[in-house]
């Protein structure tokens, strides 16, 4: 039996490697300014914090993942005096979670970072495409998103 699939084209296997170059770059580029046990996994939380702060249930629905795993990074995130949290005043069983000075000025460095890495991609296959590119992975993840809801 012939062997049909193009295994350079396998999404997962696509997918995979950029998100492996894009976490090696983003390390390599603000090691200067995280602190060492930093870990890329850590990423995600801490940009969906964002300057105005997040409730934790939030976190959870925007991360995808557990509320005891949300709790187990932002303490992280609180031990490397990166984030805070205190009590909401909307909701007495919610906590919120904001970002330090510390934090603030990370999550800057790391939004400029992303800039010149999308300029950089932009330059290399144009700013259509590139803009075709992130619609088409936002629609693949609403579609996965509904797919969920079926369930």
């Amino acid at each position: 039996m012939e062997d049909v699939h193009d295994y350079e084209r396998l999404i997962f296997k696509q997918v995979y490697i950029l998100k492996r170059h894009t976490d090696k770059a983003a390390a390599t580029h603000l090691a200067n300014l995280m602190p060492s046990d930093f870990n890329m996994t850590f990423m995600p939380y801490f940009m969906s914090i964002g300057h105005g702060g997040i409730s934790n249930h939030n976190l959870v629905s925007k991360i995808m993942v557990t509320k005891q795993g949300v709790s187990k990074t932002v303490k992280e995130l609180e031990r490397l005096g990166l984030t805070y949290t205190q009590k909401s005043e909307a909701d007495a069983r919610s906590i919120m979670i904001f970002l330090t000075e510390k934090g603030t000025k990370l999550h800057d460095t790391i939004c400029e970072m992303a800039d010149g890495m999308t300029a950089e991609y932009k330059k290399l296959i144009g700013a259509k495409k590139y803009e075709q590119f992130i619609d088409t992975l936002i629609t693949l993840s609403a579609w996965h998103e509904e797919q969920e809801k079926l369930l």
